[in-house]
């Protein structure tokens, strides 16, 4: 018998089940997209799709999938596993109707964001604060939740000495679209020059229903900078409101050391310029007392080198 590496065994037993387990199946589920790959989940568990390149699914429309399961194996430096997946041969939309209306509104979206300003991070607040000094900016965040904590600490940390340069006002919402939507439009109301909505991990379920389409209208029609810090980094971009954010963040408390970051980055670049330009004039009035007095008293030591003789000439001429 010939050796085996781990990852052999998993490609055959891999290759054994795929072959041998046949079973057709007819699964229902929500269709989404994660770290490049297709998956059905009933917001318990999800299984990975295997799509042909002929078929295109509907991310976030509920769906029926005729296939067949299969094993998938798993392979990538000291792990090695073998899981579940489904060999997708044909999907139905399972409300027609409400595919089409999704269809509409994406329309209606791309649309609108075609004639949004864009604001870049780091150009908008380095402009902000150039122009203003200090800035006011404006947090979203869950009913009771403390995200707005880990944010501020993490800025102020960042931040350092410069940390009084931005306020921060907080906005409670349910995150539910509606309820977000109303509080964009009243946070883009108050004077804030930006907004971060924030929210802490989640599953990918629960992250893709925060905001919806009339939480992205406030976004554009309100023409504020707008950044997103929902859940940890693999739970990045799956809620639409994501998608349209002037930039995103992995957490809460990453966001905030980011612009802490910018805000003392910016400061120091500041700060030198109006020292340089005060020391050259503290230093140019000392050299120049010191040449004056120098001056004078070479002057002086002039005066007495030639006073000295003719006065002591005369001294002894009167004597």
């Amino acid at each position: 018998m010939s050796w085996l590496k781990p990852s052999d065994i998993v490609e055959k037993l891999s290759s054994h089940i795929t072959s041998t387990f046949v079973f057709p199946v007819k699964v229902r589920g929500i269709v989404i997209f994660q770290k490049g790959y297709y998956k059905l989940t009933d917001g318990e568990a999800g299984i990975t799709l295997n799509v042909p390149p002929s078929i295109e699914l509907p991310v976030g429309a509920e769906v029926e999938i005729e296939g067949v399961i299969c094993a998938n194996p798993f392979v990538k430096e000291d792990v090695a596993m073998i899981y579940p997946a489904i060999n997708v041969n044909s999907y139905k939309v399972l409300d027609e109707d409400k595919e089409r209306e999704f269809q509409k509104k994406v329309t209606e979206v791309e649309a609108l964001l075609r004639n949004r300003n864009h604001y870049g991070f780091w150009d908008t607040f380095t402009k902000l604060l150039g122009e203003r000094g200090r800035i006011k900016i404006g947090l979203i965040h869950g009913n009771s939740a403390q995200v707005w904590q880990d944010f501020i600490s993490g800025f102020r940390g960042a931040a350092g000495k410069y940390a009084d340069r931005v306020e921060f006002v907080r906005f409670e919402s349910s995150l539910s679209d509606e309820e977000l939507a109303k509080t964009i439009k009243e946070a883009a109301k108050s004077g804030v020059s930006a907004i971060f909505l924030l929210r802490g991990g989640g599953s990918q379920e629960e992250l893709a229903r925060i905001g919806g389409f009339e939480s992205i209208k406030a976004i554009i029609y309100s023409n504020i900078p707008f950044y997103t810090a929902i859940g940890h980094s693999f739970d990045r971009m799956v809620s639409l409101i994501e998608k349209v954010a002037d930039g995103h963040f992995a957490t809460p408390s990453i966001a905030g050391q980011e612009l802490g970051k910018l805000v003392y980055t910016v400061s120091e670049l500041e700060s030198p310029r109006g020292e340089v330009k005060e020391k050259p004039s503290k230093i140019s009035k000392v050299v120049i007392t010191m040449a004056l007095e120098l001056l004078l008293i070479l002057l002086l030591l002039f005066l007495g080198l030639k006073l000295l003789p003719k006065f002591f000439a005369r001294l002894f001429d009167g004597g």
